[in-house]
This record gives C-alpha cells, sequence and structure tokens, in this order.
C-alpha cells in the first residue's frame, strides 16, 4: 500500500509540474520575439523608480511569468508609470483562473486570450480593480451557462444593473467608478462592459466610430467572440440576442469603426496599421457597405512621396475630423477601407500638405499633391454627403422575447434605482453642514454631485479642521462632476493639505488662485496626489527659483524627462509622479508635469482655453511656456475678430464653425467651449501669428452638409477681422406630412385635444426615455430654449406607459423650453394617426414639428444630434 501511495503521489506531483510549466504562449518565435521586447522594455526603465517587473520571478507558474511579459511587453507609458507589478500580477491570476474555471475557457484561442481577454486596459480609461472586486460575483452569475453567447448576453444584463447611459465629460471612467455613479457614457458604458465580460474569460473588445457621417457625435459598443466570429451587443443595453442594438442603423452609415489589438497583432483582421505595441484594425464591413480607397501622395514634379501621412478627415462638429491615419509606402500609396459617404482626404510630409474632397461612391484612386492647396487666401466649399439612410433590417425577433426582455429591463432599472435611492440624501447633508456649522447649501449641492462617491466625500468634509472649511469648500466646488463622483478622499486631502494659499507671484484675483492654483484637475487628467510627491521631489532651494523664475522649472524639467515617442499610445496622461518616477513622458503629460509643479509652489498655471498653450500667470498676465520648438514663441500675439451679418441660426462653435492653426503639416481645431454663439466671443481673440484655417458647415439634413474652408495668415502684431458666414439651403420648407390635431393625449389624468396647442406650432416627442438617442433629445433641446421660448412653440413629450422604463422620471429633464410637458399617448394613437410617407415605420426617438394646421415641416427618427437647431432652421424657412 505504501508504494501504491506513493506512486499515485509521485503522478499528482508530476501532474501539477506539467500544468505550472505549460506554456501560456505556445508558438516559439512569438515567445521569443515577447521576451526580446520585455526585456527591452525592463532595461529602458531599469533606472526608473517604479515597482513594475520585479513581481516576474521564479515564484510565478510559467504561464504567470509569460502572461506579464506579454502585458509588460506592449502596455502604454501610462501603465508602467502608474500602477505596481503586484496590480497586473493579481489581475493575471484571475485571467488565467477564468479561462480553467468557465466552460468555454478552453475554447478560447491562444492568440484571442492574449489580445482580448488577458489585457486589464480597454482604451483609455484610468485602471482600477474591476476583475479582482468583482471576479466572484461575475463567475457566479454566468457560471451555469455552457453556451459563451448566452453568457455574454447575460451578462449584459448585468451590467445594465450597474449602469445607465449619462453624457460626460471626456476623461474616461474606470469601470468601478462607473459603477459607483450607476451611469456613464458610451465610451464608459462599453469600457465596463468588456471589462465584465473579459473577467468572465470572455473575449470582447471595444468599438468605436470616431464620428459619424450624418450626425454631430461618435460612439462605442462592443464586440465578443463568440466561436470564431465577433458579433456585437450595446454595452448596457440588453437585446434578446446578439447582432442587435439601437445602433445598427446608423453604423451602416458609418465611414469607420475600428478597435485596437493590445500587443503584437499577428491576425487575418483588416488592420489599417500594426504599430510596435499594438495593431489598429478596421471592422467597418461588418456594419456597412464598404470600398477601398487607393491614395497615392506626390510632389510638384509628380514624384512619389514615402512615409507621408495620409489622413481620411470627415465633417463633424464643424471641423474635418481624422478617421486615422497611414503612411505611404516607397511608391507613395496606401489604402483604406471605408463608407460611401463623402471625405476630405488630408496629405502631408512636414511642413507640405494638400487635400481632395472625395465621393467614396465615384472614387478608386485619389491623386494627392503636396503644395497644391498652400497659398494663402484660399476659399473652398465642399457639398459633403453622408452615406444614405437604408432601409431598416427587418425585426425578426418574436414579440414574446420582446415582452420578457422588456420586462428584465425594468426589473435592472428597478435594481439600479434601489442602489441610487442608498446615497446621502438632501436632509443628511443638510445634518451634516448644520452639524460642522457648514453652509448647508454649499454642503448640499456637492454632496448631490458626488452620487455614489459620498462616503469619500462627506468623509473628508467630516475630517477637516475648521481653519481649513472654506479652502475644502473651495476646492470641492472647483472640481469637476466626474471628480467629484470618482476622486479618493485622501487624494483630495493631499491637495488640501498642501495646497499654496498664497500667490507668490504678487497679488492675483482670487478667482485665478481658485482655478488655477487650487485646482488639482489641469487637463483631462484623473486626479492623483501630486502635490505632495513634487514637494518632496525638488529640493527646497530649487523651488525658490521655480517661484522666482517658472522658466527655470520648464528648462529642468525638460533636462530630466526624455520623450517617449508612441510608447503611451492610449493617449492616457501620465500623472505627474509617474511622469517623474520614470522620466520618461509624452508632450502632454510632461506639459501637465510642469502646471502641477507651478500650482504646488502657488504659481497660477494652465492650459491656454482655444490653442491649449501652456501658460504661467505673472505680474498681472499670462506668459507662454513652450516644450517643442514654435517659430512664434517670441512673437506678438495677433487681434482676430469674427463678424456676423445676422440671421437664423446664429453660428455657434463646434456646431456652425472651428478655427484651426497650422501645425507640422496640419490644421488643429482651437478648443474653445462647444455652443458658444460667435456673439459671445471677445471683440480681440489673441493668437499666436501663423497660419489659420476656418471651417464653416450648415447640416441641412441628415444627409448633407454645406461646408466651406478659408485659409489665411495672422502677422505678429496685427488685427484682423474674419466674417462667419453660413452657406445657406435654399426654397421653403416641405410638407412632409399631417398629423390629425384632433387626436387626444392624457396630462394628468385629463384628457387634452392636440389642435389646443397648435397656434405657434408644435414640437412632438415620443421616447425612449432610458436609451442613449432619447437622452441626446432631453440634452438637445436645452441648447435652444431662449430661442424655443421666444417663438412659444409647445412641446409635448409623449409616451406609452406600458413600455416606459421603471427609471423614467420626467422630473430629471433639466432646462427644457418653458412650452414643455410630458404626456401620455395610449396605445401611440397619435403617433399612429400621422400620414405621410415616411411614417410607415419609425423608430424612436421620433420628433416632429407642426405648424398649427397640422401640417408636419421636421421629421428626425432614431440617433441623431443638433435636433434643436434643425427645428429652428425650419421653423425660420417656415415663417
Amino acid at each position: 500500500m505504501k508504494i501504491r501511495s506513493s506512486f499515485l503521489l509521485t503522478i499528482i506531483l508530476f501532474s501539477l509540474s506539467s500544468c505550472l510549466n505549460e506554456h501560456l504562449i505556445t508558438d516559439d518565435d512569438y515567445r521569443a520575439e515577447v521576451d526580446r521586447k520585455y526585456l527591452e522594455r525592463k532595461e529602458l526603465f531599469s533606472e526608473s523608480d517604479i515597482d513594475l517587473f520585479s513581481v516576474v520571478n521564479n515564484d510565478l507558474s510559467r504561464k504567470e511569468r509569460e502572461a506579464l511579459k506579454f502585458l509588460f511587453a506592449y502596455m502604454p507609458l501610462s501603465d508602467i508609470a502608474d500602477y505596481s507589478g503586484r496590480f497586473f500580477l493579481d489581475n493575471v491570476r484571475l485571467a488565467l483562473k477564468a479561462r480553467e474555471q468557465t466552460n468555454w475557457g478552453e475554447s478560447i484561442p491562444e492568440n484571442i486570450f492574449l489580445h482580448y481577454v488577458l489585457p486589464v486596459r480597454v482604451n483609455n480609461e484610468n485602471l482600477d480593480s474591476f476583475r479582482i472586486a468583482y471576479y466572484n460575483e461575475i463567475i457566479e452569475r454566468t457560471g451555469d451557462f455552457q453556451s459563451i453567447e448566452e453568457a455574454a448576453l447575460e451578462l449584459n444584463h448585468w451590467c445594465h444593473e450597474k449602469v445607465s447611459y449619462q453624457p460626460a465629460d471626456i476623461r474616461t471612467s474606470a469601470p468601478m467608478a462607473t459603477v459607483l455613479s450607476a451611469r456613464g457614457r458610451c465610451g464608459e458604458e462599453s469600457t465596463f462592459t468588456v471589462a465584465a465580460l473579459r473577467t468572465a474569460g470572455i473575449p470582447a473588445r471595444q468599438i468605436y466610430t470616431p464620428r459619424w457621417a450624418h450626425s454631430d457625435d461618435n460612439h462605442a459598443w462592443v464586440e465578443v467572440w463568440i466561436d470564431g466570429d465577433w458579433k456585437y451587443l450595446g454595452a448596457c443595453e440588453p437585446e434578446p440576442v446578439l447582432d442587435r442594438g439601437w445602433f445598427t442603423e446608423p453604423a451602416r452609415r458609418a465611414m469607420l469603426t475600428h478597435t485596437k489589438a493590445f500587443g503584437l497583432y499577428r491576425g487575418d483582421e483588416n488592420t489599417i496599421k500594426t504599430k510596435e505595441y499594438y495593431a489598429e484594425i478596421n471592422t467597418l464591413s461588418t456594419y456597412a457597405r464598404t470600398k477601398m480607397i487607393v491614395v497615392k501622395v506626390v510632389d510638384d514634379c509628380d514624384n512619389a512621396i514615402e512615409n507621408a501621412r495620409v489622413e481620411p478627415r470627415l465633417y463633424n462638429y464643424s471641423e474635418f475630423y481624422p478617421l486615422t491615419e497611414i503612411m505611404t509606402d516607397n511608391e507613395g500609396c496606401c489604402q483604406f477601407e471605408t463608407g460611401l459617404g463623402d471625405l476630405l482626404i488630408w496629405a502631408n510630409k512636414e511642413s507640405a500638405f494638400g487635400f481632395e474632397k472625395v465621393s467614396v461612391v465615384a472614387t478608386d484612386t485619389v491623386i494627392i499633391k503636396l503644395g497644391s492647396h498652400a497659398g494663402i487666401g484660399g476659399y473652398y466649399e465642399f457639398d459633403l454627403q453622408a452615406p444614405v439612410k437604408r432601409i431598416p433590417y427587418p425585426d425578426t425577433i418574436s414579440q414574446q422575447l420582446k415582452m420578457q426582455n422588456a420586462e428584465r429591463l425594468k426589473k435592472e432599472d428597478s435594481i439600479r434605482q434601489a442602489y441610487i435611492d442608498t446615497w446621502m440624501d438632501g436632509r443628511e447633508a443638510a445634518d451634516l453642514a448644520l452639524k460642522l456649522g457648514l453652509d448647508t447649501s454649499r454642503v448640499k449641492k456637492i454632496i448631490s454631485r458626488s452620487m455614489g462617491n459620498y462616503r469619500e466625500i462627506s468623509g473628508l468634509i467630516k475630517t477637516v479642521t475648521p481653519d481649513k472649511y472654506e479652502i475644502a469648500l473651495q476646492l470641492l466646488e472647483i472640481i469637476a462632476d466626474k471628480d467629484l463622483r470618482d476622486t479618493k478622499a485622501y487624494v483630495l486631502e493631499d491637495h488640501l493639505l498642501n495646497v499654496a494659499e498664497i500667490c507668490k507671484q504678487g497679488n492675483c484675483p482670487e478667482d485665478i488662485l481658485t482655478d488655477y492654483v487650487l485646482n488639482p484637475r489641469i487637463s483631462h487628467e484623473i486626479i492623483t496626489p501630486w502635490r505632495s510627491y513634487i514637494l518632496a521631489y525638488f529640493d527646497k532651494s530649487d523651488s525658490l527659483s521655480f517661484i522666482n523664475n517658472p522658466y527655470l522649472l520648464a528648462k529642468l524639467i525638460k533636462e530630466k524627462v526624455k520623450m517617449a515617442g508612441d510608447m503611451n499610445y492610449y493617449n492616457v496622461p501620465v500623472s505627474p509622479e509617474g511622469v517623474l518616477k520614470t522620466a520618461y513622458s509624452d508632450q502632454h503629460s510632461l506639459e501637465i508635469l510642469f502646471i502641477a509643479c507651478c500650482r504646488t509652489y502657488g504659481i497660477p498655471a494652465r492650459f491656454e482655453p482655444g490653442t491649449n498653450t501652456v501658460q504661467f500667470y505673472s505680474k498681472d498676465r499670462w506668459k507662454d511656456v513652450y516644450f517643442s520648438d514654435s517659430e512664434y514663441k517670441d512673437m506678438q500675439d495677433a487681434c482676430l475678430e469674427f463678424s456676423f451679418s445676422g440671421g437664423v441660426p446664429i453660428p455657434e462653435y463646434y456646431i456652425h464653425f472651428t478655427l484651426a492653426r497650422f501645425e507640422k503639416g496640419r490644421y488643429i481645431s482651437l478648443d474653445y467651449d462647444y455652443n458658444r454663439k460667435v456673439t459671445e466671443f471677445d471683440d480681440c481673440l489673441l493668437l499666436p501669428p501663423g497660419q489659420y484655417m476656418l471651417v464653416t458647415g450648415n447640416r441641412t439634413d441628415e444627409s448633407t452638409v454645406l461646408a466651406s474652408v478659408r485659409f489665411f495668415r495672422l502677422l505678429s502684431g496685427e488685427s484682423k477681422t474674419v466674417e462667419i458666414e453660413l452657406r445657406k439651403k435654399e426654397g421653403p420648407a416641405a410638407v412632409l406630412g399631417e398629423i390629425d390635431l384632433n387626436g387626444v393625449f392624457k396630462l394628468d389624468n385629463n384628457v387634452h385635444r392636440l389642435g389646443n396647442y397648435a397656434d405657434r406650432g408644435l414640437i412632438l416627442v415620443w421616447i425612449d426615455h432610458d436609451s442613449e438617442p432619447g437622452k441626446h433629445v432631453l440634452n438637445d433641446l436645452p441648447l435652444v430654449k431662449s430661442e424655443l421660448d421666444e417663438l412659444g412653440c409647445q412641446l409635448i413629450f409623449l409616451s406609452d406607459p406600458s413600455s416606459a422604463s421603471a427609471s423614467y422620471n420626467p422630473g430629471q429633464a433639466e432646462g427644457l423650453p418653458a412650452n414643455s410637458i410630458f404626456a401620455i399617448d395610449e396605445d401611440l394613437r397619435i403617433l399612429k394617426s400621422v400620414k405621410g410617407d415616411s411614417f410607415s415605420s419609425v423608430q424612436l426617438p421620433l420628433v416632429l414639428y407642426a405648424g398649427k394646421d397640422g401640417r408636419i415641416y421636421y421629421m428626425s427618427e432614431g440617433y441623431r444630434i443638433g435636433i434643436g437647431e434643425q427645428i429652428l432652421k425650419t421653423i425660420n424657412k417656415i415663417e
């Protein structure tokens, strides 16, 4: 018996040893390349003060070591600088555990696992411990499913229980922060959902259309790998089946959808470009009709130009946005797959550039001659078409499945709302304020904005000493809503305790001190405790010289930090601490570090609104700091004034016009506030001298844009006036149909006749209030509140209560025009009474404008941005 037991023990130990020594990466050549890149990275950061590479040791299994090497070899600089090796090891172990524990784990091919399960990073979010915190809950939710498809569908319901759509600023929250506030924009919902799917061992990736062609916006959703194929779903928007979502029809009109594959990619999908650390994959053919376009770049003598940068640019937000960039080969050629709309193809090599407007349907090859459009003072007009709107796909989902799914959605809404109801309410916030002797209205507003992060924020308020109460409230009031929703108390405490309370450069206005010294958010980065780190990093003697001359600080930073090229390829800012620890940075993170150092020492500093030039405040004025070469840095600013001759609409920035400045062969749009009216700009807009491009655009419908491009130069010290004039579509508004004004709706349990509200025109909105397109309508209309109030139009938001979500609350809609009411259209009878060729089959949200006679002059269905402005233009044409 002893011999037999010993033999069995030997077999078990041998089996365990074999498992521990199995390769994660079985391809010898690929594994050797990963090892080479890992060792190169390790050597590069050998002098850095980071805790990353030491975690890879012989105590780990071979699979764990290879997984970590793969991640460390290809991760962006932000992850190297700001996260520990232990953090990634914990995530690696759970990824490997899911592969072994789930019913589908063994069916996932090695390359798919490496690119789409193992990585923690999804896109440009801040990383957190989501996989670690939610692993057990997610595995328990999906553990009974044999099918990976069923598990993916179920997990999207879990995601919907946690999060629903709300717009937010462009910093992408980490998944746990998104759960904490129970909300996220599409990029955050999709990042969260991909993280959840990967936690369950399901390969997933975020799909992104950088800009729509038919509407001013973008969108992100999710693809999951199902038995050899990629299928899509709307993140936190569960459907009964895959390959179904409200964005299906808009995506058929897209010009590009793409994703990134983490690491060295050797797959067979259509790659736009394959880089050292990642590949960019074109997924558009999954969603839309496409065509391959060839671009050839030549010089004045028709010689091919190698390594020219080519950008297919799409009109959106009143700029020609680069969807991607591709480099030409030794024959001056490149190609890309795109949708069947219009593009502006831009090419440049250093400062020489050229462009051509192309209609993809009619174009196979376009030749761009660099220098052909370089003349200052040039003016061009473009009539641009989006891909045509196609007949929607037939709805093959049974009514029973739809009803079952709708019931689940209502239950999930109630689960999420029950969590939201646990947040600190106004009464509790007021009690806290009274207990501490603070202004109740200020504390209530702060706590309300903090949402699910109320424990951190209220905890900070409780621990602050009375002498710091006022500055603590100022700090909590100045930071962005998103920062208030996800910043830990210890981070805010670092800024509170280490902030310089006086301006070392003389007397500064209080608003400048608050905005540009106290404020810990500098750009679009997550807030970290950088003040204490910076104070400890630099000698006190150095700090005095920095205060006296901030240019010395800029010089020292440039000497200490090396530029990382394209290593930070996700463009997530490296924290100020991370830059100093690694001594590597991208340009933007380096500039953030300088501003953080200035604010630490009480020197107001910022990115200048518009040009994003780094500036510090001294002797009553802002002074520029350049971290890269600029021929204009010692020149006097020019003065630019916008003029407008009147009419409707009043041009607004990013809606009707943008201004761009020439930098290294491209025009980069200046970043002024969205929807800022031309009449709200200063009479004298101070700008660096140089070449500029003014773009205007007028969306006449969801297919056509009337655009113009004007080039001009600003000289040092010059004053110039540029007129903002929109191209117009001639002719009266067409009648699209008719609505029965005898139709009735219910309001406060009373029946009302539609015609009684039509004297000054009717705007009727049928809306799915919990969907992203529906929420966009509710966000769009407040932008034209003053204009609609002046016109006196009646807005009626209609819905069928049988289909309303459990979280539907009309009282939450803010800023709507004064004549707005929310009413019931039972069984959608009013909607069904609409007559016209376009109304046989419609998608919600549906927005109509009808005159007092019931004639319909405007219609928008489904997903669209800018509805309010389009209604105003329609009314103007009728009048």
